[in-house]
């Protein structure tokens, strides 16, 4: 039905200002009460408030079920019947939502009852418990459809029910159980008090400023109790209603993001963007730190880096690594190999027994080209003759002994080779050497001489010096290896 009704708005756009302003406007929605409760229609009605929620934490989706047990009201989810015991009621409490700047569509002006509405509320409605003994709840609702406050006392039995149904308006609204604890509340769309289950259907229960209080007015600012809010100032009572006035002044916790302010501002703490926001260092040098948005962030750079690792050149960042290309370790040396040890960088480590000379090899070794290997040095001859030939007996320098430093012949003289008739060697073909006498192959005298056997080892001689000069000419010599 359509009535007038007188209501307060307050100065401050907070009802816990400390001067009203009363005024006059249309009401054309109703609010009817169930039960042994009575329904409020002013939020001058409530006394000795100890507890208010805003929803102007400025956060966006769910409402922290502990948001405001500092006051005293905690908010829950799960089968009511788990909420407190004792209840029979069916259906499960949903966590309250946040909506921001969403404007004043559900709220619209002028909002009856002294309720009020800021830039953030909540929908989802709520079921909720009181630390202390709380007798009134109180809140502004939306003109999103029929909405329901319901109450039960601290045994789970059901007291009574406020409905109100809007018609295109806004206004406060309120349940008080004249004296009795409240148990549990809720509020929904769904009509409990007939036998409905506690539900979210329809996303009509839009709501702003919860206020529970005591339901008693206070005598003095002791009766007071402090709604533990870090911008308000101590409570006050004022004809009979415990005042809450917002202070700007006072400190506002810190919420621990460095890219943020954090200051009071209409009784409750705000946190906006700081322009000027310092963001830690996060240790990596491939990232950036800056505030964005009023967050820490650290996005990826490209700048020049170092990635410890001495086998890489050109290291620069990429997808918050630094990383380099692979340097390339070759001297060409057909001896080395070649490797990359990322404390020092490039090595070359000698192969034990390659060579590419004699002079990588250690003493009485030379350098075997085909395998590029140190191999035993050859005997450059025979140890008993001329150092050219290898002839005879000889001094290995003169050919001085036992033979003719040419031909190497019997026991001469060392230049020409004669000291006896003989011309071969005394011990040749005879029986001491184990040879056969010259004579015996139908030639002259042993004591002749073996013109054959000396032809045959002129040859075999040749072919051994040419040898060994070849190698001479294509070898050199040095001590061990170091």
């Amino acid at each position: 039905m359509n009535r007038a009704l007188r209501f307060c708005l307050l100065t401050s756009a907070s009802y816990f200002a400390a001067s009203i302003v009363c005024s006059t406007s249309a009401w054309a929605g109703t609010i009817t009460a169930q039960g042994a409760v009575t329904a409020l229609d002013n939020i001058n009605q409530m006394q000795g408030i100890v507890g208010t929620a805003t929803y102007n934490e400025g956060m966006a989706g769910g409402v922290p079920l502990n948001q405001y047990s500092a006051q005293g009201m905690t908010f829950h989810t799960g089968p009511l019947v788990d909420v407190l015991p004792g209840v029979t009621t069916g259906g499960s409490g949903w966590q309250p939502q946040y909506q921001v700047n969403n404007g004043p569509g559900n709220f619209p002006a002028p909002i009856a009852g002294g309720g009020t509405y800021e830039a953030s509320f909540t929908f989802y409605g709520g079921v909720v418990t009181f630390s202390q003994p709380i007798t009134q709840l109180g809140l502004t609702a939306s003109t999103n459809g029929t909405q329901y406050l319901t109450v039960w006392d601290t045994n789970g039995g059901m007291i009574g029910q406020v409905t109100w149904q809007p018609s295109g308006d806004s206004a406060f609204v309120g349940i008080d159980t004249n004296g009795v604890p409240i148990g549990m509340a809720s509020y929904c769309n769904h009509n409990l008090w007939i036998g409905e289950n506690f539900g979210v259907d329809g996303l009509t229960t839009i709501s702003d400023t919860w206020v529970w209080a005591l339901g008693t007015p206070c005598e003095t600012s002791d009766d007071c109790i402090d709604d533990q809010n870090p911008c308000t100032a101590p409570p006050v009572c004022q004809d009979g209603i415990c005042i809450h006035t917002p202070d700007n002044d006072l400190p506002c916790d810190d919420d621990g993001e460095p890219c943020t302010l954090d200051y009071c501002q209409n009784g409750s703490c705000v946190h906006p963007n700081d322009p000027e926001g310092v963001c830690p260092d996060d240790g990596n040098e491939c990232t950036d730190d800056m505030c964005i948005n009023g967050a820490c962030t650290h996005p990826n750079n490209n700048i020049p880096c170092d990635d410890g690792n001495a086998c890489t050149e050109n290291d620069a960042c990429g997808n918050g690594d630094c990383d380099g290309d692979n340097i390339s370790c070759s001297d060409t040396e057909l001896c080395t190999m070649d490797a990359c040890d990322p404390e020092i960088g490039c090595t070359f480590n000698w192969t034990p027994g390659c060579c590419t000379n004699d002079e990588d090899c250690e003493d009485g070794y030379v350098c075997h080209f085909g395998s590029n290997s140190c191999i035993v040095e050859p005997d450059p001859g025979d140890g008993d003759g001329d150092p050219t030939t290898g002839d005879g007996d000889g001094d290995p320098t003169t050919g001085d002994g036992d033979g003719d430093p040419t031909a190497g012949d019997g026991d001469g003289d060392p230049t020409s080779g004669e000291e006896e008739t003989d011309t071969g060697d005394a011990e040749v073909g005879n029986e001491t050497s184990g040879g056969t006498p010259f004579d015996t192959f139908g030639g002259n005298d042993g004591d002749q001489g073996c013109s054959c056997s000396t032809e045959e080892r002129g040859a075999g001689a040749l072919f051994g010096l040419f040898g060994l000069a070849l190698l001479g000419a294509v070898r050199r010599r040095k001590g061990p290896l170091g």
